[in-house]
């Protein structure tokens, strides 16, 4: 099963792709940190300061300002970007999850909407919203 999530910042696909692998921004809405900027072949570590845990990344592809593939844990995730006027619709999609493990499920959605309405926030009002700022 997968999982798929779509929100709709409005402003650029270009602004919101930059967020996402420039290193200098992901830590407005999602990770703390990004060991560099993410680039097809590259393995990133993303650290969550506020929980003390970090997690390699290994980006398989990326399109410019169209989509970025990577692996991270068992899972292979894609995010989309599609520019509409000057907004962007945001479109992630984590694969292979095992349909009984409803739980696993539910919390890896719930991580998901809570990622793409922080980024929502950081991109359209310069507002950064992460666990470690609550």
């Amino acid at each position: 099963m997968d999982i798929v999530t779509k929100m709709q910042v409005n402003v650029p696909k270009e602004n919101v792709f930059e967020a996402f692998v420039n290193p200098n921004q992901i830590g407005g809405f999602w990770f703390s940190s990004s060991s560099e900027r993410w680039e097809q072949g590259k393995t990133i570590t993303l650290c969550y300061e506020e929980y003390n845990a970090e997690l390699d990344v290994q980006i398989k592809s990326i399109e410019e300002n169209k989509s970025i593939e990577f692996i991270w844990g068992d899972h292979p995730v894609t995010i989309q970007f599609e520019g509409i006027g000057g907004s962007t619709i945001v479109t992630t999609i984590e694969k292979d999850f095992d349909t009984q493990d409803v739980e696993q499920l539910l919390g890896q959605k719930e991580g998901w909407v809570y990622m793409l309405s922080c980024l929502k926030a950081y991109l359209e009002h310069n507002v950064r919203i992460r666990a470690a700022i609550l």
